[in-house]
């Protein structure tokens, strides 16, 4: 009987050691996926349209002013450029058709030239394509990098406050390395000309 007894006790020891080591487990999948965000928003100065009125315009061109003036912003959670070209090569025609429906008239580009200049805080950690309003460069419809990150060691990734520019338009005034001609002395038949603009935000390299 001393036997059974001990017998027993051993078993409900050596049970209740082995069900102490048994243990229970879940597992909880924990992800983080990051979208990136790339937001271009024209805010104001969607059209641009110089208008030739006077002697002086054709002359000496019409200078960039608030009526001239294109804003937009970037929000964006990498670091980012911004790329501007023109759809056509030339500035085209667009009132003079000739008989078989081609356009008569065309102007050069570079008869357009913009500065682009900072709204916001990442006046410092951009490269501008121009210096501000020393040096404005021609409108190309070649892409042409016009704001993009600054040597590569500071991020411009940030949101609309941060990211606000100004492009400052002019035509015929021969500024930097724009046309140095004048209209008056190209001799550019009268007409609308127009062209497309494409502003396009893309990530930096």
């Amino acid at each position: 009987m001393k036997k059974l007894t001990f017998l027993l006790a051993g078993l409900i020891l050596y049970a209740g050691t082995s069900f102490a080591q048994i243990d229970d487990r879940a597992v909880i999948p924990v992800a983080v996926t990051l979208n990136s965000i790339l937001r271009l928003n024209v805010t104001s100065g969607g059209n641009i349209e110089f208008n030739f009125n006077t002697l002086d315009d054709y002359q000496n061109g019409i200078a960039t002013s608030a009526a001239y003036q294109t804003k937009f912003n970037v929000a964006s959670s990498v670091n980012w450029d911004v790329v501007m070209y023109s759809e056509n090569a030339n500035l085209i025609g667009t009132d003079i058709i000739e008989a078989g429906g081609n356009t008569a008239n065309t102007m050069a580009l570079n008869n357009i030239g913009f500065h682009v200049t900072s709204d916001g805080t990442i006046e410092e950690d951009l490269i501008f394509a121009s210096d501000d309003s020393a040096n404005p460069v021609p409108l190309t419809n070649d892409p042409s990098e016009i704001l993009v990150g600054y040597n590569g060691t500071v991020s411009n990734a940030g949101d609309i406050f941060q990211n606000s520019f100004t492009i400052h338009w002019r035509c015929g005034t021969g500024e930097g390395t724009m046309n140095t001609a004048s209209i008056l002395n190209q001799a550019i038949a009268a007409d609308r000309y127009a062209t497309n603009v494409f502003l396009v935000l893309q990530p930096a390299n």
